[in-house]
């Protein structure tokens, strides 16, 4: 057991030598918020920026909306496909020998 004690005192004796303590003096508590200030002045940037950023994507998002509203587009009347094959000629979308060829039945077939 007095070893264990031993031991424990060298221990103790070894981390007041690491971590000396800290005096305290009446600047103290003025020093540590002058850290902490000076670290949230630091930061604040980011969050005025993130704000005006957030804002402006806001009133964005509000004038389209207002926008769309007040114009809307009307339905188209036709389907989008009868305005492609209006596009496309006839020659293009399907040749009239190849056509031909398919229809007939191919002669001596296996069966």
């Amino acid at each position: 057991m007095v070893n264990q004690d031993q031991q424990l005192d060298e221990l103790f004796a070894k981390y007041r030598e690491a971590c000396p303590e800290v005096d305290a003096n009446p600047n103290f508590m003025p020093q540590v918020w002058a850290r902490i200030d000076a670290r949230r002045q630091s930061e604040q940037w980011f969050f005025r920026w993130a704000n005006s950023f957030a804002g402006a994507a806001a009133l964005l998002a509000l004038v389209l909306g207002v926008l769309i509203y007040q114009h809307p587009n009307p339905l188209p009347q036709r389907a989008y496909i009868e305005k492609l094959t209006d596009e496309i000629s006839e020659d293009h979308f399907l040749d009239a020998a190849y056509v031909a060829r398919a229809q007939t039945p191919s002669k001596g077939g296996s069966r």
